[in-house]
């Protein structure tokens, strides 16, 4: 009888621990180690959000004369523009990196900005002229370069000795009507960052 006791204990035990190990299958509710309170507003279940990248050490470095910059688009009359659509003369402009690493074989811009309201993929212009907005575009003058998405790849020239490599990446620019112009300042300000590969 104590034989059978010690069994029967034995087997509860194993049992019980099995179902200890299997533990709870449901994932967790939270591992927030915040709580904004009542007022906030009520909880729920949420999720995760996963970030990844890394840190290089392969980049260029942007020519002071580029990082700068005033392109001068002129002066134009209201009345040039005929409608909606249409466009000044495209005036160019460059970027320039160099201190390239032998690692970085392309590089592109990433342009930004103000965006024109009529249409996001042109940046705004600012200083009391309405219906118009800048338009930029590849060195083809034929490619449009929209505000938020990267430019095409332009080489990477080596350098004579190691770390010297440089791109001279040409872009145009011009105005373009978005409705009725109306006379007054038409100035903007794109941001950029470089793309390197």
């Amino acid at each position: 009888m104590k034989t059978q006791l010690r069994i029967m204990a034995i087997l509860m035990g194993a049992l019980v621990s099995g179902a200890a190990i299997s533990g709870n299958t449901q994932p967790a509710r939270s591992t927030m180690t915040v709580n904004p309170g009542a007022s906030a507003g009520t909880q729920g279940t949420g999720g995760q959000v996963i970030f990844n990248g890394s840190i290089t050490d392969s980049s260029c470095n942007v020519d002071s004369g580029s990082t700068g910059q005033t392109v001068d688009l002129g002066k134009w009359a209201s009345n040039y523009f005929t409608g909606t659509g249409s466009e000044t003369t495209k005036t160019p402009f460059h970027i320039k990196v160099k201190d390239c690493p032998a690692s970085v074989a392309k590089v592109a811009v990433l342009f930004d900005g103000a965006r024109d309201q009529s249409d996001t993929t042109l940046l705004a212009t600012n200083g009391g002229a309405t219906g118009v907005a800048i338009k930029l575009y590849e060195d083809d003058q034929n490619t449009a370069v929209s505000l938020g998405k990267v430019s095409k790849d332009h080489p990477v020239v080596a350098g004579a000795t190691a770390g010297t490599g440089s791109a001279d990446l040409e872009f145009y620019a011009d105005y373009v009507s978005t409705g009725a112009v109306a006379a007054g300042d038409a100035n903007g300000t794109a941001n950029f960052n470089m793309i390197y590969n």
